[in-house]
């Protein structure tokens, strides 16, 4: 008896969330007269057709093939699988060659004979033109819309609301986008016209006081001198970078066909000002290596502290929240990059980096790594008691179907075992990697030392690079206090490299008032 599955979608176009309990009904139906047996269903709601990648529970499905769990793919029919012929075709494969075969409860088609081949090519065919042409017929109506200048769906940008498809000033937004643009040319930034519109209690579309991205995108939309637009950024493009993409073939630009809240001229005194200022910032696009990159994070407010370039002089690390909505209240200032650096090389020096510091981590790192080697064997030895035990039950199944004797429950049992079996053989496979080399308390010292002595003798910023990766694992300023933790986890799993992911170690952290110090 074949072991089958069901598979159903509905995509978001004109089909609902009943027609997956449709799907499934016929497919049981169908799996019932032909006599299989129905051990899963999969579905996918409001996925398209033509993207298979983005499906998670097709995928989850394909997964599952590879692990032997079914015969059969019941579809209701050739569309519900896919409308796009090379993913149709490629994923099919895949199964195939695992011995699973596709079916179709309301598409009968003999995928054997060659006749069979030809047709189920022609309605795969047919299920992508129809989706093609679907693209293609909804993508006109937008394009008559935009001729129209009617909206066309999502969010109207701020000052604007949608009365009857068409675009209206919204005299209470409206305002703050005036003050924008009036800000802006009085020679404002971007974090002073923040707190300006909050002093104002003005706030985004969804509520959220402005940050710098919010006011950039206002100021740069042509919708506010009354040109409406379509199909602006080119397909699979992202709205940054305008200025470096090509506009598309379709692309719709209507003069004066919106109201407009901001005047042409002052509109384009903005452009002309903003491409300076970025041609300006061009100039300074030296990298600065910031030491502790990734790992700094605000005390206050628990946003990461990235580096800032100020007067393109000075190197700081800065509270990203308060950096990109300049009305936040963190009240975390930032901090030179070369102190807070500074201070936490002080601390690997002085902690990390001494004849005691580095061999009680030698010691702590080799206690651990030998206990784990010792969890590793006892798991071993585990699994390989479960793998016999459940060879034996898999043996006593077996009997039972050689003597003819079984039932339904007994086919269950048995898949159930042999899913067991898998997984134990499994786990076995993913933890029986063997360390390549030993790892003594003498290893790990010298490492350390030579680290020691290429950051604080030879002053190599490669080494103390590594260093940082390697121990610290964040860096949390609150106020003048800077709390650094250590972890020599990562020293372990460097000296041994191994496929098992867990690696011994212990954890630390040491705090100090810079200012009191």
């Amino acid at each position: 008896m074949q072991r089958a599955v069901i598979y159903a979608r509905f995509s978001s176009d004109m089909q609902r969330e009943e027609s997956i309990d449709a799907q499934v009904r016929a497919c049981k139906a169908y799996a019932k007269n032909k006599g299989y047996i129905v051990v899963d269903t999969y579905a996918d709601e409001a996925k398209s057709g033509r993207e298979i990648t983005k499906r998670d529970a097709y995928n989850k499905m394909m997964a599952d093939a590879m692990e032997d769990k079914f015969d059969v793919i019941i579809f209701h029919k050739i569309d519900r699988n896919s409308r796009n012929e090379l993913n149709y075709f490629t994923f099919k494969d895949k199964p195939e060659r695992l011995g699973i075969s596709y079916e179709y409860a309301a598409q009968p088609i003999d995928t054997v004979s060659p006749e069979g081949q030809v047709m189920e090519t022609i309605m795969v065919g047919m299920s992508a033109y129809y989706s093609r042409n679907l693209a293609k017929e909804t993508k006109k109506g937008l394009n008559e819309n935009a001729y129209k200048a009617l909206f066309n769906g999502g969010c109207p940008p701020l000052g604007y609301k949608i009365v009857d498809k068409k675009y209206v000033i919204d005299e209470s937004e409206a305002a703050a986008v005036r003050l924008i643009f009036e800000l802006y040319l009085a020679g404002k930034g971007y974090a002073e016209i923040c707190r300006a519109l909050d002093s104002k209690g003005f706030t985004t579309k969804s509520g959220k006081p402005f940050g710098k991205n919010s006011l950039y995108d206002i100021l740069g939309n042509e919708k506010y001198i009354g040109t409406y637009t379509f199909n602006k950024i080119p397909k699979g493009k992202g709205k940054r970078n305008m200025h470096s993409q090509k506009r598309p073939d379709d692309y719709i630009s209507i003069e004066d066909a919106l109201p407009a809240i901001i005047s042409k001229e002052d509109f384009f005194i903005v452009q002309a000002k903003r491409e300076r200022n970025r041609c300006h910032a061009a100039k300074y696009t030296a990298k600065h290596d910031y030491l502790l990159s990734g790992k700094v994070f605000c005390g206050e407010c628990g946003s990461a502290m990235v580096g800032h370039r100020v007067r393109q002089r000075y190197y700081y690390y800065g509270c990203t929240r308060k950096e990109q909505t300049p009305t936040s209240k963190c009240q975390q200032r930032m901090i030179r990059a070369e102190v807070l650096e500074h201070w936490v090389m002080q601390i690997l020096e002085r902690v990390v980096f001494t004849v005691s510091g580095m061999r009680r981590i030698a010691d702590a790192i080799a206690k651990g790594y030998q206990e784990e080697e010792s969890r590793h064997a006892a798991e071993q030895e585990a699994l390989a008691k479960r793998k016999a035990a459940a060879e034996k039950k898999l043996n006593n199944i077996y009997k039972i179907f050689e003597e003819g004797e079984a039932d339904e429950f007994d086919r269950q049992r048995l898949n159930h075992i042999k899913a067991e079996l898998r997984e134990i053989n499994k786990s076995i496979c993913e933890t029986s990697v063997k360390s390549v080399e030993s790892l003594d308390n003498k290893k790990i010292v010298a490492f350390l030392t030579t680290i020691k002595s290429e950051i604080f003798v030879k002053n190599n910023m490669d080494y103390a690079k590594r260093a940082i990766d390697l121990l610290v694992t964040n860096v949390t300023v609150t106020g003048t206090v800077i709390k650094v933790t250590l972890s020599t986890q990562n020293v372990c799993a460097y000296l041994v490299p191994r496929t098992r992911t867990q690696t011994s170690g212990y954890k630390f952290s040491i705090s100090i008032d810079t200012k009191a110090a």
